[in-house]
Parts: structure tokens; sequence; C-alpha cells
């Protein structure tokens, strides 16, 4: 986890999480957390009780559930803290978070059986309780870091739990309420309903429950975020802007809006153009303004001008780059693009750094699309060879395109034998070849 905003007021900050409870308790009771709520509940239930090996099927469906609450937990801490309307996991490789959480929980009752039978039972109580308040921090940092090693790692749950401060005893308090309420709710609803209702019933308060306490924990990370050196992907002034914009919708407050109401005006009467324009003139002044380079991008891609939003595209980037928010200008770019499919970033110098923030949000398809064609465009920019290792790298580990990872990693050898990479290439490309030697013949 490595910082990438820069420092914001605190003004601007998120409010605590115990200010945010409601949002806490309503996250999960939007459109596509009930639909997947309802969906795994019902396969969980049908897998235990009518399928042959249904415990183990039912423990799978669970496993899954528990990787989109892990989704949920990450996406929050990265800034996006209203609900999407449709949350999809865009990563390209295996979630294994859930089976190491397993693990880790197996570990974390060993340690207690162990300290019970060695050194008593009040050991084994006090054991119990110091592992129970270390559990989230070990589940927050397995969120993000996906390393099993990193979440058992006492001096890196140290470390969590110092970062968030004495806060995150309340956080625990929360997260026991949460899973005791979930429990007795379950318990009550099996008194009054006939089996099989309940059995499902059952099954969604839980997971109901579930969403909420991992919306929580990725939302403490967030407010936390400069203390622990998460990588965000929304700043906190429009993070802060979506939660009071989403509390207006509950009957809350509305935020302040950056445009004034003349430009709003003719946004709500269609008159993109004009507003734009407003908006392009407020920018003469305030060119710092994020919110106003979003606001306007915003009208821009309403309006669908591609001259436009490339050239707004390739003066926001590289400021977003300047500023450290790498993570943003990936969305920038993104957003801008699927109105813009040809859409270049102009700077040689912003194209590498902005393809590597996009593989490590494992948006490899984004990563291609900006280095497609760089040694062509750039047949002198002494970032070649690192465009070269880093698409390679992607082809290895994220496709298993093991021979076309093999040609480029040679191609950078062989071209730049005295760069620093050109060593590390030539290991790879050797490794390559062994794994497309080895990979079954399609």
């Amino acid at each position: 986890m490595t910082k990438s905003l820069a420092a914001t007021p605190a003004r601007l900050a998120p409010p605590p999480f115990w200010q945010q409870l409601p949002q806490v308790f309503k996250y999960p009771a939007h459109g596509d957390a009930l639909v997947k709520i309802f969906a795994y509940a019902i396969a969980a239930y049908v897998a235990q009780r009518f399928l042959p090996f249904g415990f183990i099927l039912g423990a799978l469906v669970w496993l899954a559930f528990l990787a989109y609450c892990f989704g949920i937990l990450e996406r929050t801490a990265r800034g996006h803290l209203v609900a999407a309307e449709v949350f999809i996991n865009e990563r390209t490789d295996k979630d294994r978070r859930p089976i190491m959480q397993v693990v880790i929980f197996i570990v974390f009752i060993v340690i207690v059986a162990l300290a019970a039978a060695f050194l008593g039972k009040v050991a084994g109580q006090v054991t119990l309780f110091l592992v129970s308040l270390v559990i989230p921090a070990s589940i927050m940092v397995l969120a993000l870091e996906e390393r099993l090693a990193a979440a058992l790692n006492p001096v890196r749950l140290l470390a969590t739990i110092t970062g968030i401060g004495l806060p995150y005893l309340a956080l625990c308090a929360f997260l026991f309420l949460l899973l005791e309420s979930s429990a007795y709710l379950a318990l009550g609803l099996d008194k009054f309903l006939p089996a099989w209702v309940s059995g499902i019933v059952a099954g969604m308060v839980s997971m109901y429950f579930m969403v909420s306490m991992y919306y929580l924990m990725g939302y403490v990370l967030y407010q936390n975020h400069q203390e622990l050196g998460v990588d965000v992907q929304v700043d906190t002034a429009m993070a802060q802007h979506n939660l009071q914009k989403a509390g207006a919708g509950a009957g809350g407050k509305a935020v302040a809006d950056v445009l004034g109401p003349e430009t709003r005006g003719l946004g709500a009467d269609g008159k993109l153009e004009e507003a734009a324009a407003r908006i392009e003139d407020n920018l003469r002044r305030d060119w710092d303004n994020n919110k106003l380079h979003d606001q306007y991008q915003k009208l821009l891609l309403l309006q669908g001008v591609p001259k436009a939003i490339a050239k707004h595209v390739n003066e926001y980037v590289p400021k977003l780059m300047r500023e450290k928010k790498a993570a943003r200008a990936v969305e920038v770019y993104e957003a801008a693009r699927k109105a813009v499919p040809d859409l270049l970033i102009a700077d040689s110098t912003l194209v590498l750094p902005l393809a590597t923030q996009a593989c490590e949000l494992r948006r490899d398809a984004t990563a291609f699309e900006l280095l497609k064609g760089f040694d062509k465009r750039f047949p002198e920019s002494a970032d070649i060879p690192g465009v070269y290792m880093l698409a390679a790298t992607i082809l290895l580990e994220k496709h298993g395109d093991y021979a076309m990872a093999r040609k480029i990693f040679e191609h950078l050898a062989r071209k730049f034998p005295q760069h620093p990479l050109a060593a590390e290439a030539a290991r790879l490309a050797q490794v390559a070849g062994k794994m497309a030697a080895a990979a079954p013949a399609a």
C-alpha cells in the first residue's frame, strides 16, 4: 500500500465512521447488493439441502460471496464510498483472499488452542480476546495486500491498528455488534418462519450484515488512508462530495456544487456547449480546482466532441500525475477513451507511469492500450525498454501468453543490451520459454 494522493484539508476529510453508521447499514440495501445476496443465499441453501456433497458446495458458495465482500472492502478503501449501480470486479486473476481468510482463522484458532493447552484456560481466554482484536486488521491488510504472510505479520497488524488509533477499538465493538445482531436476528426468524424459508432468510440476513461489516472496514481504511499509506482512486474532496450527494438523495442536505447556478441551469436545459464554455472560462481562473475539471470532463463526454475531450485529457492527466494522483489519472483516461477510442496521451513521459498504475489497479486492458505502438510513436524515448518490460510482464504473469512474452523479452535484451533491464529481460525470456514448453498444446 503506497501513498498516491496528496494531503487534503481536514475540513474535506470523510466524517468519522461512527457518524456514517446509517450509510453502513443501508449500503447493502441498494439493488446490486440485494440481488447478489438473494442469489447467493438461495444457491447456498439449495446446495446444502438438495445436492450431493452439499456441505462442500455450500462452502464454495460462501467463499464466492466472501470474494464479493472483499471486493466491496477494497473498492471502499480506494475511495468509492457510495455503492455502484452494478459492482463488477475487474480483476483478471483469481481472488484467493477468501481462502486465505479461512487459513488465517484456522491459524488463529490453533494459536488459541495451544495457549489454552499449554498455559491454561485463563491464558487461552486472554489469547482469544487478543486474537479477536487483530482479526479486523488482518482482514483489512489481506484485502489490500493479498498476501497471507502480511495478514499474519504482527508488525504489519500493529502498524495498521496504531495507524487507525483508538477508533480501532470502536471499530471492533461495532463489528462485534453487527456480528451478534446478525446471529440473533437469524435465530429469531427461525422461530417464526417455515424451515425452508428461514434457511434462505437466515442466509440473506447473514450476508446482508457481512456486506455492512466489510464496507465499514473499507470505510475506516479510506478515512485513515494517509496514515496507513493506502493507494486511493478518489480524492478526499470528491469522496466527501459523493457521500453528501448520496445523503441528499436519502433526505439529507445536498452538497454545494462547484458550478454556478447559471451553468447548472444551462446543463439542465441541455445547452451543453454553453455550459462547457462557462466551465472552461472558470478553469482559466481556477486551474487547480480538480472538481471543476471533473465537471468539465463530464460535460465534454456528454457532448461527445472528440477533439475537446482529447485536449482536456492531455491537460488534466499531466496535472493529476504531477499531483501524484495516478489512480485518478487512469480513471480520467479510461472515461475519455470510451468516448474517443483512438485517444492518445501526447506526453511520452507519462505513458509508462500511467500504464504502470493501470496495471497495479489490475486494469491490464487499459495498460495495453496505453503501451500499444509506443515505440513507433516515440522512437527516441528512453522509456521504450520499460514499456517492453511492462507489456511482456503482463503477458507472462496475467495472460499466460508465454510465447509472446518471450519474444518481447528477447527483443528488449537484444536491442538494448546495455540497459539496466536487459539482464532481467534475458532471464525472464528463459522463464517464459520454459513455461511455454511446459504449457499444454492448444
